[in-house]
């Protein structure tokens, strides 16, 4: 199918719904398969009205030629007959039957319908009408004989008879001949339907040739026409979820899809408008903050510092109370705006072939100093695993999450990391064995500013928006992230992380 049909075709059903393009598609996808059960049917019936004819004409040439050969034995006894009696009533019935067998041939010879049987019949009917004429000739001696004239009548009687016998034979062979020709003639018409009946499965055999690839591309057609829409929504839906809301969204296909099409970009310009204003609230929030912060940062660093004078004892807690809350301020603070640009723009991310095990070794070298610090061992399983991506949200995700499992475990205890590549996918997963995941909190630990009852439990410290960061980067990669059982009955947590090697194209 050319492409100029295509898009006529197209732009045809962007006039109609996405009902309408299903009927004609159903309508237009059985047409050709209706067509050919009709074609059969015709053939097939076709067929079975010429087999009923030839089965007709088959059988009044069999019982033809049966009363052929029938009537030729009763004309020859009757001619007999008539030689021996000599009478009028012996005449009349030869002169009957001999009516009667013409009657036969010449209904045979009309029923024939091939040069040799006709030419057949004509020379049986030739012969026997000659045998007919020469026995219903007058004999020579008219008038009754005495002695030696009596016995050469009776003589000559006698040369008749035996030469009516052998014409007779004559005819009988030829009779036969024509009757082989007849059994000849059934075979033949047998053999034509046979052939016939082949030609009729050849024909059906074409038929379902060209017809049915006919019907399969029209179906594949309106899948097509039917598809495509859907895969653009998808695609849509997809890129929505992935923050790319800077790409408009334009569906071609029916009327009611575009129409969907046309309510998501709708949707799309809203969640981008969100995301801008949500962008803006949060620098403005930052840098709000971030002057008083500054402020009271400097001036707890002069009390701390005693530039004032002499502090007390207490005034020193005081003191040192207000820098480390300064401190969780600060990493608050730019936990928050890491959170906003992790969530933002994810459609504009540079790509770059990232080798994986790379960057995690990196990680892990310059986390050394906070594994030393609590005597942690950590068993890294790191296959070769390159893929498509951003370099620094990539780091972001390992750091976070290995960050999390030394925040997490207990001294002396052991990470382990798994990285590979499985079904198109690069799958991380960091274990620790610290208090782990309760069940029912595993689908909240990603969002933002969650802690677990563990957290709380164990007095660790942090944000909650460490794997809320994880979860935006690994979203920004059309990937996932998720909380899954600890392996061999441990009570660690177990977080894996997959990511496609190759970015999808929207």
């Amino acid at each position: 199918m050319s492409l100029i049909p295509l898009s006529l075709s197209l732009r045809l059903f962007r006039r109609i719904s996405l009902r309408s393009v299903v009927v004609v598609g159903f309508v237009l996808a059985i047409l050709p398969l209706f067509t050919g059960i009709v074609s059969s049917v015709l053939a097939v019936d076709q067929l079975s009205v010429l087999s009923q004819q030839t089965v007709y004409r088959v059988a009044q040439q069999t019982r033809s030629s049966r009363l052929l050969l029938e009537k030729l034995a009763e004309l020859e006894r009757r001619g007999k007959q008539f030689l021996v009696l000599d009478d009028d009533a012996a005449r009349d019935a030869f002169a009957e039957s001999h009516r009667q067998f013409a009657e036969i041939a010449d209904s045979l010879e009309q029923m024939a319908d091939t040069g040799k049987r006709v030419a057949t019949l004509d020379q049986l009917a030739a012969a026997e009408n000659a045998v007919f004429v020469a026995l219903t000739t007058p004999s020579p001696v008219a008038e009754p004989a005495q002695g030696k004239a009596k016995k050469k009548a009776e003589s000559f009687d006698q040369q008749r008879l035996k030469r009516a016998t052998a014409d007779f034979q004559e005819l009988h062979v030829k009779a036969r001949q024509a009757a082989q020709d007849y059994a000849d003639f059934v075979d033949s018409e047998a053999a034509d339907l046979t052939e016939r009946s082949k030609q009729l499965q050849r024909q059906l055999l074409r038929q379902t040739i060209v017809l049915a690839p006919l019907s399969l591309l029209i179906i594949a057609f309106f899948l097509f026409v039917i598809g495509r829409p859907i895969r653009l929504i998808d695609h849509a839906i997809r890129g929505l979820g992935a923050g790319q809301l800077n790409r408009p969204i334009k569906v071609t296909g029916s009327r009611d899809m575009e129409y969907l099409g046309e309510r998501l970009d709708w949707l799309r310009i809203r969640l981008h408008d969100l995301e801008v204003a949500k962008q803006r609230f949060m620098r403005n929030v930052s840098h709000e903050i971030k002057t008083p912060l500054a402020n009271i940062k400097e001036g707890t660093e002069l009390l701390a510092d005693e530039v004032v004078g002499k502090l007390s004892p207490d005034q020193q807690e005081i003191a040192q109370i207000l820098t480390s809350n300064v401190q969780k301020l600060e990493a608050l603070i730019a936990n928050l705006i890491n959170y906003g640009q992790a969530n933002a723009n994810h459609g504009e991310l540079k790509l770059e072939r990232v080798d994986v095990r790379a960057l995690t070794a990196a990680v892990l070298e310059d986390q050394q100093l906070r594994l030393r610090a609590k005597s942690l061992t950590v068993k890294a399983a790191l296959r070769p695993v390159q893929l498509t991506g951003q370099a620094e949200q990539l780091r972001t995700v390992i750091d976070n999450l290995l960050s999390n499992a030394v925040k997490y475990s207990p001294p002396e205890g052991e990470i382990r990391i798994n990285l590979r590549e499985t079904g198109g996918h690069m799958e991380l997963e960091v274990e620790d064995d610290g208090p782990g995941v309760d069940p029912d909190e595993r689908d909240h630990i990603f969002e933002p500013l969650f802690q677990g009852r563990a957290a709380r439990k164990y007095g660790v410290s942090g944000t909650g928006l460490g794997l809320a960061i994880v979860a935006e980067c690994v979203a920004g990669h059309h990937g996932k992230v998720e909380a899954l059982e600890p392996r061999d009955g441990r009570g660690g947590a177990r977080i894996r992380v997959q990511i496609p090697l190759a970015r999808e194209s929207q």
